[in-house]
């Protein structure tokens, strides 16, 4: 039979666990709204001093915060009107570290052209003096490509390149 004290410690793992896993969702759902209303002061706080980012498909690798913002800031001249939106988020928290998994939606526009695209988020997150900051994050683009273009048949993976 289970004492009171290990019910009690048990408990108290299982709400520091679901708090965890708040603050990291919480996290992610600042990354969306700072790079979506395009808010450099916001975003520059969710990542790590030595984060990570890598975009593959744009060939894009920066590492470290300054290069990190830099990447956001020539993002941001390149689409306007971004909303980004996550599914099917699968959460993995190992004391201070977690890795999430996720499945993206972007609609953005690029001068006159409407451009959709879709992919998946792998994050690596730290927690540092009880704060969650992305350490890295890899971005596979699945498809981006316009609304002209369209995105069944032969034409599904139209690539819009970032530059």
């Amino acid at each position: 039979m289970i004492t009171i004290e290990q019910r009690l410690a048990q408990l108290e793992q299982q709400v520091g666990e679901l708090q965890a896993a708040l603050a990291l969702r919480t996290l992610l759902s600042q990354y969306a709204i700072a790079v979506d209303d395009k808010r450099p002061e916001l975003l520059r706080t969710l990542f790590a001093d030595n984060a990570r980012v890598r975009i593959p498909a744009w060939q894009v690798e920066v590492v470290g915060i300054d290069a990190v913002m830099a990447f956001y800031s020539e993002y941001w001249a390149r689409f306007e009107q971004p909303r980004r939106y996550f599914a099917n988020d699968d959460t993995r928290i190992v004391g201070d570290t977690a890795k999430v998994f996720m499945y993206w939606h972007v609609t953005q526009e690029r001068g006159t052209s409407s451009v959709l695209g879709w992919g998946s988020y792998d994050w690596d997150l730290v927690r540092n003096q009880g704060q969650w900051r992305i350490a890295a994050v890899l971005i596979s683009i699945r498809a981006m490509t316009t609304l002209d273009a369209g995105w069944a048949g032969e034409r599904k993976f139209t690539d819009v390149p970032l530059g």
